[in-house]
């Protein structure tokens, strides 16, 4: 396996080719990779980088992820192209979860949502 898919003599061009067509698109439009934490591949990781660097305005991507992408993410952030959501913005304060539960029609006491608070670590409901 490369370490650097450019060095690969058919990886250039394919990404190119994608690139091109990519600009080709007439309207807005998202990219979601999900899971991405499950790719074990320098490679993958370099062409995704290079295709990052050059993404077209009309491109968006979003990566699923439970760890940091080897992606250039400090230089990303440097030049305002970043949107980060970590576990953090995605948990619910008590009064949002219990908000959220009776909206749910399940009517918990306040040491029922606490309790559930301190038992839920991450996804929806969780609760900070």
């Amino acid at each position: 396996m490369c370490s650097n898919p450019l060095s690969h003599p058919q990886t250039e061009p394919i990404l190119a080719v994608l690139l091109n067509e990519i600009t080709t698109i007439p309207h807005n439009f998202v990219l979601v990779l999900d899971d991405y934490h499950l790719i074990d591949a320098k490679a993958v990781d370099d062409a995704l980088a290079f295709l990052v660097e050059r993404l077209p305005p009309q491109m968006h991507l979003v990566i699923a992820t439970r760890q940091d992408p080897n992606l250039p993410l400090a230089r990303l952030r440097a030049r305002n192209q970043l949107t980060e959501l970590r576990s953090t913005d995605l948990r619910f304060t008590t009064s949002e979860a219990a908000g959220f539960l009776h909206a749910m029609s399940l009517e918990l006491s306040a040491e029922e949502v606490a309790a559930l608070k301190t038992r839920t670590k991450v996804g929806l409901p969780a609760c900070n």
